[in-house]
């Protein structure tokens, strides 16, 4: 008997010394994490007085392009903030059903209230609004400003929901996304966040649509909201969607691992016969793509890129 009690002790007290590093090694994990974040906060709060400081104030030659019919779609591209800002806002205040805002950055600045205030309006007239922002993007916005009225449906998006997360690869991606459809006929997507930095000193591209292909995005909004709220808080409305061969919809998801656009860069690329233009605001190619620009230049085409002076660009050259 007393062999058996001190079999069970023995037994009982390396239980405990083994489970022990494994709580100690979470907590620890955990709490690098945590300290990772604190750090990442405050470099971004330097980043961004530094900006602040060093701002241009000004503007920079651009084009006043008009709108064109794709099919039975009208669409219209933008390279100024400033023009795109208006005509959004201009669209939010025509909503009568719907309106669904997704963005990476949204600044607590005269533009960024600009759009809350308009949105809290719309929402008191009795529009569904329903808004999605990068928590991590938005760490150093003040969180009175993250703030909303009941009435606007809020989705802060944050990917790390468990700790076991942070051993998820596919859960450090963000979401970039730049949307807003209203009424499911009225679309804008493309690189540009909300804010005044954004409004005349920052060049990117955005696209808008008004028309039928406009339901793919807001279809695109709804999913996104549905798979990262809980069902009594999902989306039921649904805008048709059709078939258009000249304008398709496509978009990557860590998630699932699906990265479509990067393919089509490729793809692009490897089919073209005279030029290659490219504009993009952050350019980091991968080995693949290179081979593809690579083989191009190769060809002796005429071969042009547009790069933001910070851009995040790797050497063409490496």
């Amino acid at each position: 008997m007393s062999r058996l009690q001190f079999l069970w002790g023995n037994s009982h007290r390396m239980l405990r010394t083994r489970r022990f590093p494994f709580k100690r090694i979470i907590f620890q994990t955990l709490g690098f994490v945590v300290t990772l974040q604190a750090i990442v906060v405050l470099i971004l709060q330097f980043v961004s007085v530094l900006r602040r400081q060093q701002r241009y104030q000004g503007s920079f030659p651009h084009l006043s392009l008009e709108e064109v019919n794709i099919g039975k779609n009208r669409v219209q591209i933008y390279d100024y903030g400033r023009d795109l800002y208006a005509h959004m806002l201009q669209a939010i205040d025509d909503a009568h059903e719907s309106i669904y805002l997704e963005t990476y950055i949204w600044k607590d600045d005269v533009i960024g209230q600009e759009f809350k205030q308009k949105l809290t309006c719309k929402a008191n007239q009795g529009v569904n609004v329903y808004v999605i922002f990068d928590s991590f993007a938005n760490l150093v916005v003040p969180g009175e400003f993250k703030i909303f009225p009941s009435n606007i449906h809020v989705l802060k998006y944050q990917s790390f929901k468990r700790p076991w997360h942070i051993f998820d690869p596919r859960r450090y991606a963000l979401d970039h996304r730049k949307m807003l459809v209203v009424d499911g006929s009225t679309a804008f997507s493309g690189g540009f966040n909300l804010g005044s930095l954004y409004e005349t000193t920052w060049r990117d591209t955005h696209l808008r649509m008004n028309g039928a292909a406009a339901a793919h995005l807001s279809q695109s909004f709804i999913d996104f909201w549905n798979q990262h709220t809980p069902k009594k808080d999902h989306i039921t409305r649904h805008y048709p969607r059709h078939f258009d061969p000249l304008i398709n919809i496509r978009g990557t998801s860590a998630m699932r691992l699906t990265f479509p656009i990067r393919d089509m860069y490729i793809e692009a690329i490897d089919k073209a016969e005279r030029s290659i233009q490219l504009s993009n605001a952050y350019f980091v190619p991968d080995r693949v793509l290179l081979d593809a620009l690579f083989c191009s230049m190769s060809e002796s085409w005429h071969t042009y890129f547009w790069l933001s002076q910070y851009a995040a660009c790797q050497n063409m050259h490496d």
